[in-house]
């Protein structure tokens, strides 16, 4: 299984010399399974434009068989997919599944006054799945399992599971004041990689609770819990550059040493 991060900012996207080391493109990580040559994505941030590119700089080493888990509507979430060349090419088809009517959510994006063309003018074959509260979805030999997280108007947890390797995609999240989600700890038990939303320092978590977002010492609580290898801090806030997140790594890498910062570009192989 190979992970590769094309975006991992929370909010907006940014640019600048503040932000070359970490990046500055929304929400969208890419899955590689060792069973089937179709593509796992995970949302469709600014980030998934350039997964779009790279796909179609290597079309021969992929079925063209791409299957979009979208963890909720978000603008951040959803703003790359207008852009994302291979829903353009009749020769991809993709396979949307979410939580909501993604269909409708996609088209009202790319619909006027926010658009100049509507979702009809994307050639590729789509599907749309909607999944449960809880459950599953297959793809070769992985495994893509899913629960609700607490979010405003909710966001959804992924976990992904090929021949023993796994990995657990928890961004947009609020973790409780009462200790762990229970629920999260037990989709994440023993992952060999755990993504998890670290959007914030715990100064300005204070200053925001309810907004839905998460900080990196309750992403290093979620991965002592849970057991998990390998801890990834996701969803870095839009004021967050180079330097912070460096400190925000070096402090979570004290707490559980095999942590990194998510950077744009960024590949694990499990």
């Amino acid at each position: 299984m190979e992970v590769t991060f094309w975006g991992t900012r929370g909010s907006i996207p940014v640019s600048g010399p503040r932000y070359t080391e970490f990046g500055g493109n929304t929400p969208c990580v890419s899955v590689k399974l060792t069973s089937t040559h179709d593509i796992v994505i995970l949302d469709s941030g600014s980030g998934i434009r350039e997964l779009g590119l790279e796909l179609m700089r290597t079309i021969g080493e992929h079925s063209g068989n791409l299957h979009l888990f979208l963890t909720h509507a978000h603008w951040d979430h959803i703003q790359g997919f207008p852009f994302f060349v291979p829903a353009f090419v009749p020769s991809f088809s993709l396979d949307i599944y979410c939580s909501k009517d993604a269909r409708d959510i996609l088209s009202r994006q790319m619909s006027a006054p926010f658009f100049p063309v509507g979702l009809d003018a994307m050639g590729s074959t789509k599907r749309f799945h909607m999944l449960n509260g809880s459950g599953e979805v297959r793809v070769g030999n992985g495994c893509i399992r899913n629960i609700p997280l607490p979010h405003p108007q909710e966001s959804t947890a992924f976990r992904v599971e090929e021949n023993g390797a796994s990995l657990v995609f928890a961004t947009d999240t609020e973790h409780s004041v009462n200790g762990v989600n229970e629920q999260l700890a037990s989709l994440a038990k023993g992952t060999d990689l755990l993504i998890y939303d670290a959007q914030y320092t715990i100064e300005e978590y204070e200053k925001k609770r309810g907004w839905g977002h998460s900080t990196f010492t309750e992403a290093v609580r979620l991965a002592e819990v849970s057991g998990a290898k390998k801890l990834v801090l996701y969803s870095h806030d839009p004021t967050h550059d180079d330097v912070t997140l460096r400190e925000i790594e070096q402090a979570a890498q004290e707490m559980f040493p095999n942590t990194v910062a998510a950077r744009d570009g960024m590949t694990i192989r499990l």
